[in-house]
C-alpha cells in the first residue's frame, strides 16, 4: 500500500530540500480573517524592541571626532576631553561609551567607540592592532553566545556596525597610514570615509580632494559602504551621482542665528558656516544615510558579510572543510549558483555532443557515399567484363556451330 500510494502521488509533493519551504497553494477566503492587521502587530512589536547601533570613530587627534558625534545625534554624547600630548600617548586606546536615545517611542541603544591615540605616535606600525583586536573580540563574543545553551535568547550585539574613518583635510592624496588602515578595516566592518573640518576647504578643493581619495580607494581595492554593498542600488546610484562620497562634514556644538533661526554652525570673520546646509558640507546626507536609509543595511551587512566571513575563517582555521559551513545564509545562494553553473556546463556539453554526433554522422555518410560510388564503379567494371566475356563466348559458339555444320556436310 505505501508503495502504491507513493506511485500514485509521485511528483505531487516533491521534497523541497534543506532550508526550503514547499510551494503553497493559493486559496480564496470566504470571510475576513484580520490578516491585514499582522503588519501593524509586527510594527508595534518592533517599535517596542530597542534598536542597536555600534559606531566606531577612527582618525587622528584634532579632527573634531567628538564634536562631530555630538552634532550627528543632536545631543551632548560626550564632553570634550583636553587633547593629550601626542608623544605622551604610547598606544591606541579603545573607549566605548553607551547611550540610550529615544524618539517618538523608538529606542536606540547607541554605542560610540572612540580610538584616541590613533596616528599620534611617530612609530605607527602597531596603531591598528588594538582596533582590529577589539573588532574581532566582539565577533568572538557573538560567536560564543551562538554556541552557548542560551542561543535562542536575544544575543547582546556589540559588533561594530559602522566605522567612520576621519580623513584630514589636506587636499592631497591619502597618507600611507590611511591606506593601510582602510584596507585592513574595510575587510572587517562597514567603513564610511569622512573628510573632517570641511570648512577649511573651498568647494573646488572639496571636489578635487574627493576625486583624489576615490582614486586612491579604487587603486588599493578598498571596500567602502555603501558602494561596495549595493543592496539598494537606487540609493547608491543617487549618492554616486551626487558625488557625496566621501562625505565632507563639519562639527559644531554652537548655535548661531541665521535669518532669525538658530542653527548649528561656526562663525568666522568672513561669514557663517552652517552644519546642516548641503551647500556647505555633506553632513545632512551622511546622517540620512546612517539613520534614514541604511541603518538596517548596516546591521544586515555586518551580520551576513563581515561576521560570516569571520566565522567561516574561524571554522576553517580549526581544520573543518568549507562544506561544513552549509548552515550559512549564503549557502542557498551558493547552491543555486552551483546549479546554474552545472546547468550551463551540461548545456555546453550537450551542444558539444550534438555537434560531435552530427559531425560523425556526416563523416559516416560521406564514407558510405564514397564506398557506394566505389561499389558502383566496381559493378560497372564487372558488368563490362561480363558483357565482353558473353560476346566472346557467343563468337566462339557461332564458330563452333559453323565447324559442326561443315563437318556434317562433308559426310
Amino acid at each position: 500500500m505505501p508503495l502504491e500510494y507513493a506511485l500514485q502521488h509521485r511528483g505531487r509533493f516533491p521534497d523541497p530540500g534543506p532550508w526550503k519551504v514547499p510551494p503553497a497553494h493559493k486559496v480564496t477566503l470566504g470571510d475576513t480573517l484580520g490578516i491585514e492587521a499582522l503588519p501593524r502587530q509586527r510594527f508595534y512589536k518592533t517599535k517596542r524592541t530597542p534598536y542597536v547601533l555600534n559606531i566606531m570613530v577612527v582618525g587622528e587627534s584634532g579632527l573634531g571626532k567628538t564634536t562631530f558625534m555630538n552634532t550627528l545625534f543632536n545631543t551632548s554624547l560626550k564632553e570634550e576631553i583636553p587633547a593629550k600630548n601626542p608623544q605622551a600617548t604610547k598606544t591606541v586606546e579603545i573607549d566605548p561609551v553607551h547611550y540610550e536615545l529615544v524618539e517618538d517611542g523608538v529606542t536606540l541603544n547607541l554605542t560610540v567607540v572612540d580610538t584616541p591615540g590613533f596616528g599620534d605616535q611617530l612609530n605607527r606600525e602597531h596603531n591598528l592592532a588594538p582596533i582590529v583586536k577589539y573588532i574581532d573580540d566582539q565577533f568572538e563574543a557573538y560567536h560564543a553566545a551562538e554556541r552557548s545553551p542560551g542561543f535562542r535568547r536575544a544575543i547582546p550585539d556589540t559588533r561594530i556596525h559602522a566605522l567612520l574613518y576621519f580623513i584630514a583635510p589636506t587636499g592631497h592624496a591619502l597618507k600611507e597610514l590611511d591606506i593601510k588602515a582602510l584596507q585592513v578595516l574595510s575587510a572587517k566592518v562597514n567603513v564610511i570615509p569622512v573628510i573632517a573640518k570641511a570648512d577649511t576647504l573651498t568647494q573646488d578643493e572639496m571636489a578635487a580632494f574627493k576625486k583624489t581619495i576615490l582614486r586612491d580607494i579604487d587603486a588599493n581595492n578598498i571596500k567602502i559602504f555603501p558602494t561596495a554593498y549595493p543592496d539598494d542600488r537606487e540609493s547608491v546610484e543617487e549618492l554616486e551621482a551626487s558625488k557625496y562620497i566621501p562625505f565632507t562634514v563639519i562639527g559644531s556644538d554652537q548655535f548661531v542665528d541665521v535669518d532669525g533661526k538658530q542653527v548649528r554652525g561656526r562663525v568666522y570673520r568672513w561669514g557663517i558656516v552652517e552644519v546642516e546646509n548641503e551647500n556647505h558640507c555633506d553632513f545632512v546626507h551622511l546622517r540620512e544615510l546612517l539613520m534614514t536609509h541604511a541603518l538596517h543595511d548596516l546591521l544586515e551587512t555586518s551580520h551576513t558579510v563581515h561576521y560570516h566571513n569571520y566565522r567561516a575563517e574561524k571554522l576553517r582555521s580549526n581544520g573543518r572543510p568549507e562544506s561544513i559551513l552549509a548552515c550559512d545564509e549564503s549557502y542557498e545562494f551558493r547552491i543555486e549558483r552551483s546549479k546554474e553553473n552545472m546547468a550551463e556546463d551540461m548545456s555546453k556539453k550537450e551542444e558539444e555532443m550534438r555537434a560531435n554526433f552530427v559531425l560523425k554522422v556526416r563523416e559516416k555518410e560521406a564514407s558510405l557515399r564514397e564506398r557506394e560510388e566505389q561499389l558502383n564503379q566496381r559493378r560497372q567494371q564487372l558488368m563490362a567484363e561480363l558483357e565482353e566475356q558473353r560476346l566472346v563466348l557467343a563468337a566462339e559458339e557461332r564458330e563452333f556451330q559453323e565447324l559442326y555444320n561443315q563437318s556434317r556436310n562433308a559426310r
